[in-house]
């Protein structure tokens, strides 16, 4: 047995990491001031003085590009740091699907000890990570409370990753687990006429992907919700340039990502990588969160006005204090923890 990877032990020293830095980010805010330094504004914009605390602290250096193996290592290691805590109250269980080349994949249900056999709302969860990273390990603690604050069954899909498993391979995996799901309802105790996708970042890509592709289904998805959504593969926008290193994500990993994940340049403008090229009409109601220190802000918004255009009900909200992976920050950043409550408020109207 590898002491350092025993499941009790690497509980038990996350839970001392998030001590340290809950009681790092419980001192006064003048204090928190003086240790960040000089506020950060960009484009009329003022970083929240929490994260430019643990930025400045806990950041990775500038243009940092790690290896495949080294970056998923990272995300399932800092996903769970400043999110929330383990809700009692919600468990999991893991079911398996068959997909393309004789693989499989995992599904992971989260829902209330309570519910029983209930049929329940579900969204079914993407994690981000660049189609490249992330796990059901690194978004573990988000569904846990997506379950819970949106009083529905989250389903999160642990599709395969490149680059060993580039476009569109995962994105194949997502539609195949959504149109499992729809179809395989009394399985997962959920609502077939009260599903919703989500995700953020390539997760928002693939939920977008899959509520595009699925609305002709029998059962198409009643919302989408998209989480600092990564939608056009075929330019950079300004937000690129304006947040290009310092802020988690930056642009060399953006296009370290497409490159692990686009083999082929003309597939970049095709809707299955690329959403915003998509036919958005009759498509589900959609929910999408920003964050103003994010190279993908403005094509968030791009979407998103371009789904208003299609006469697709869409709400559009973005969080000019935070960066792009504030969808793990709720448990310890008070703006982050108000656009979580905006997400599941979303999900309670299913």
């Amino acid at each position: 047995m590898k002491i350092k990877n025993h499941p009790k032990l690497k509980k038990l020293a996350l839970k001392a990491q998030k001590n340290i830095v809950k009681r790092l980010l419980g001192l006064p805010k003048p204090v928190l001031r003086k240790i960040a330094g000089d506020p950060i504004v960009i484009d009329g914009q003022i970083l929240d003085v929490s994260v430019q605390v643990i930025l400045k602290l806990f950041g990775p250096p500038p243009n940092h590009l790690a290896s495949v193996a080294s970056t998923r290592r990272q995300i399932d290691a800092q996903g769970p740091l400043l999110a929330q805590s383990d809700h009692k109250d919600i468990v999991s269980d893991d079911f398996q699907l068959d997909v393309s080349g004789g693989d499989s994949i995992t599904l992971r249900r989260y829902r209330h000890r309570k519910a029983g056999k209930n049929n329940q709302p579900a969204l079914v969860f993407y994690h981000g990570g660049g189609y490249v990273a992330g796990s059901l390990e690194s978004h573990d603690l988000v569904c846990q409370h997506l379950a819970a604050d949106g009083n529905c069954t989250v389903i999160a899909v642990d599709y395969r990753l490149a680059p060993e498993h580039p476009f569109p391979t995962p994105v194949n995996d997502g539609l195949a687990a959504f149109r499992y799901i729809a179809s395989n309802t009394d399985k997962f105790g959920v609502d077939a006429t009260r599903l919703a996708v989500g995700g953020d970042s390539a997760g928002g890509n693939l939920a977008a992907v899959v509520a595009q592709q699925t609305k002709d289904d029998d059962y198409a998805p009643k919302l989408q919700l998209l989480w600092v959504p990564w939608v056009d593969m075929s330019r950079e926008y300004e937000s690129y340039e304006l947040f290009a290193t310092g802020f988690f994500l930056e642009r060399v990993k953006m296009r370290w990502f497409q490159e692990q994940y686009i083999e082929d340049a003309t597939d970049t403008t095709d809707p299955m990588a690329s959403p915003i090229f998509g036919d958005l009409k009759g498509i589900a109601p959609a929910v999408i969160l920003v964050g103003g220190f994010d190279p993908l802000r403005d094509e968030g918004v791009a979407y998103a006005d371009k789904l208003k255009g299609a006469d697709v009900e869409t709400e559009i909200m973005v969080y000019k204090t935070l960066p792009h992976i504030f969808p793990l920050l709720a448990g310890e950043i008070a703006d982050a923890k108000v656009a979580f409550d905006d997400a599941t408020r979303a999900l309670r109207g299913l």
